[in-house]
């Protein structure tokens, strides 16, 4: 079991990751931007996530978003941690060759689709990490779904009992 102070760290790590992802591209709206802060987000999300389902029995069965939503992260933390791809990409913005009408979308970071990542690795499948991945985060901004993890930990920690506790 983690010590109690290393949940918390591990929740300021994920805070603080995903902190500078909104900074970037606040800054600089690109996926190439975006890949190492939505990367370690996403390491500290899973890391924290994984601890909790290890050592709080009562964390395991909550219901709600949540669990599936990480379930997706998981997914593609471990494309990004063992295979090194772009595992997001850039929407929106003036586009070559241009066509007519105009219609100019503001830029965007979204998840890459699950067909241009690495396929898993064959001893380790997750089928519902895939589905969860391609329902909950394929095609969306990258920001918003870890403004939704950030949520369902903020829920967590409110929680009665919970290892996230002060």
């Amino acid at each position: 079991m983690m010590t109690p102070p290393l949940y918390r760290l591990a929740l300021h790590g994920f805070e603080q990751a995903r902190g500078r992802l909104v900074r970037g591209l606040a800054e600089t709206p690109s996926a190439s931007t975006a890949l190492v802060s939505a990367s370690e987000a996403a390491y500290w999300a899973v890391a924290l996530d994984d601890r909790l389902r290890e050592d709080d029995a009562s964390y395991k069965s909550l219901n709600g978003h949540g669990p599936a939503l990480l379930q997706a992260v998981k997914w593609v933390r471990n494309r990004s941690a063992h295979q090194i791809p772009m595992t997001v990409e850039e929407s929106g913005g003036v586009r070559f060759p241009i066509t007519f009408p105009l219609t100019v979308q503001p830029v965007a970071v979204r998840w890459a689709p699950e067909a241009s990542l690495p396929p898993e690795d064959p001893g380790h499948p997750s089928r519902r990490g895939r589905q969860a991945y391609r329902s909950l985060l394929e095609g969306r901004p990258v920001v918003d779904s870890f403004a939704a993890v950030a949520e369902w930990f903020a829920t967590e920690a409110a929680r009665p009992g919970t290892l996230l506790g002060s």
